[in-house]
């Protein structure tokens, strides 16, 4: 953490500390200076536009249970009997922590509140209530969940843009009206007064957001709002690259980003040179988003990344017909490189795990890969099981979750507790392979190892219409070399090293050792969406020595195999751009 970010963590703490014995007096103060929004204003519909189609795709399927009383968020569900009775401080083993942030973001609001029916209205209208009377500031964890300014920042843009949604259809009763504006307000002002400067990035950008999503709704920016027209061009281009990546190297957080990007630049608040630069970089982000989706038109799962926290990717992009040639994208600055010829392609992460200042969303995935045969993911990453301390957290954040070379019982990243990274190394892009005739290429090495003397490689060569050549190389003397590859088990082993899709007869696929050995395949488990385990198998494999050099090569097909004299160039490639590197 750098200087300012440490004094704004004692800031904010203290003003924690302060609200946990004296109350909410002093934010319901400030609140009371604010205006009121005005649901109705027309510069939200824009807003709403875009948030409905979002929480609608996230919540859609489970708003009918909801309104009984039983919800379901992250894949685990809780049936409270009826709205009435919810429970908000609940006292359970498990993820419990995220699930009633969660709760407590009210994304389910704007589709609940878009049908205009009147029980929707009330089920918001008594969670709200319930919320305020079970959460008060001096209840232990309120400030990690639900009074978290991160939480709150969702609940106000979701209640506001709810509402305006309602109104669109028929007219709110005043009391319910005057309710809801109020706790609003509440949470504009607590927002405003809490903003997350320590840090930083995706936390810091929604609080932004909201802020300005509330603007949107009243007649002027108050004088000691207007902070946001240089905090928001600043906290928007401190985490987008120049490529167009999220700083912190999820794909998950970049979707969320971008979301925030489209508000901020709708909302009709910031200046036009504001308005502009957080346009271009919206354009930025959504070209680089296409370089982080795979072929079946989501996201890949590197760092803190899930499948259901928001639409699929392939929602926000306009990919043209496949291309069976084949064609690589590189996002120099983010560390990632596509490879994709149709639908069979690969996702390779070779730089850093994210921003120094702030890793919390880090995993230890350098080298790693996803990678698709007909559209399907075959080489998937461990994905994330828990945002909880705890052995199943080490275990995805693990350099074993994400297809890369590694070292047994050695990690290249120290990842402790939920969000802490410790010391640690860093992935390169090396310069492409000499490449053959149409064959797509990528490398990469990382020095996270580098204090035992050791430098890890990884080669990459897409043939289009045969397969994935992957080389991987550890330079120095080592017997703990290593490699796992995750493949789900909806692929099915057949004869040999074939496996064929279990719901797909047609897609089938070729996952072969050709230097190193492979022991029999091993029961795993992964999580592609957030605490739901699915089944894996793990294909361990163990390099072969060469002096003091350990090689891997492993070949993915779905058309063929590599000519033999290829594997043993590749290799040479690979070494000398090693050597050339380090």
């Amino acid at each position: 953490m750098t200087p300012r970010q440490i004094a704004w963590r004692l800031v904010c703490r203290g003003r924690f500390a302060l609200l946990r014995r004296i109350g909410p007096g002093p934010v319901a103060t400030a609140a009371q200076r604010l205006p009121l929004p005005d649901p109705a204003d027309e510069r939200l519909a824009k807003l709403a536009a875009h948030v409905l189609p979002w929480q609608q795709a996230v919540h859609g399927p489970h708003l009918a249970a909801m309104l009984e009383g039983k919800f379901t968020l992250l894949g685990q569900s809780r049936d409270f009997g009826s709205v009435d009775a919810m429970r908000w401080r609940m006292r359970e083993d498990g993820n419990i922590a995220l699930w009633r942030m969660t709760l407590g973001y009210f994304g389910y609001a704007p589709p609940l509140l878009a049908t205009g029916e009147s029980g929707a209205l009330q089920a918001v209208i008594s969670l709200v209530a319930s919320l305020e009377r079970q959460n008060p500031f001096r209840a232990t964890g309120v400030f990690r969940d639900v009074w978290n300014p991160y939480c709150v920042s969702h609940r106000l843009i979701n209640l506001l843009l709810g509402l305006h949604l309602f109104e669109r259809r028929t007219a709110v009763p005043a009391p319910a009206r005057a309710a809801l504006l109020e706790h609003i307000r509440f949470c504009a002002a607590f927002v405003r007064c809490n903003l997350e400067w320590d840090l930083g990035y995706n936390h810091l950008l929604k609080n932004l957001t909201a802020l300005v999503v509330y603007v949107a709704a009243v007649p002027a920016l108050a004088r000691r709002w207007r902070l946001l027209y240089a905090a928001v061009p600043r906290a928007v281009a401190s985490q987008v690259l120049p490529d167009g990546g999220h700083a912190e190297r999820s794909p998950m957080y970049h979707l969320l980003a971008q979301l925030d990007l489209q508000l901020l630049a709708d909302a009709g608040v910031l200046s036009p040179q504001s308005t502009q630069a957080v346009a271009t970089h919206l354009s930025a982000m959504r070209k680089a988003l296409d370089a982080l989706s795979l072929p079946d038109g989501d996201i890949a799962l590197f760092n803190d990344a899930w499948l259901g926290e928001a639409p699929p990717a392939k929602t926000f992009l306009a990919r043209p017909e496949p291309d069976d040639r084949g064609t690589k994208q590189v996002l120099a600055e983010s560390g990632y490189v596509q490879l994709r010829a149709g639908t069979n392609a690969v996702v390779f992460d070779c730089g850093p795990s994210g921003p120094e200042d702030n890793p919390a969303h880090a995993h230890a995935d350098f080298l790693g890969i996803e990678a698709t045969v007909a559209g399907r993911r075959f080489l998937v990453d461990a994905g994330v099981s828990t945002y909880n301390a705890g052995a199943l957290r080490d275990r995805c954040r693990s350099a074993a979750a994400h297809n890369g070379p590694r070292l047994a019982d050695c990690e290249p990243l120290e990842c402790w507790s939920s969000f802490r990274v410790g010391r640690g190394g860093r992935a390169y892009a090396l310069p492409d392979l000499a490449p053959a005739a149409d064959v797509l290429c990528c490398a990469g090495w990382h020095d996270g190892y580098s204090g035992l003397g050791v430098q890890v490689a990884r080669g990459l060569a897409l043939y289009p219409q045969q397969g994935l050549l992957i080389v991987d190389l550890w330079l120095g003397a080592t017997s703990a070399a290593a490699v796992d590859f995750l493949v789900p088990a909806a692929w099915r082993p057949l004869a040999g090293s074939r496996y064929r899709y279990s719901e797909e007869q047609a897609a089938e696929a070729t996952f072969e050792i050709l230097v190193g050995t492979a022991v029999p395949p091993q029961p795993a488990t992964y999580w592609p969406r957030y605490a739901a385990a699915e089944d894996a198998v793990r294909i361990h494999v163990e390099p072969a020595a060469s002096g003091d050099q350990r090689w891997s090569v492993c070949w993915l097909g779905w058309g063929g195999r590599p000519p033999p004299a290829d594997v043993p160039a590749w290799q040479a490639n690979l070494a000398t751009a090693v050597a050339g590197a380090t």
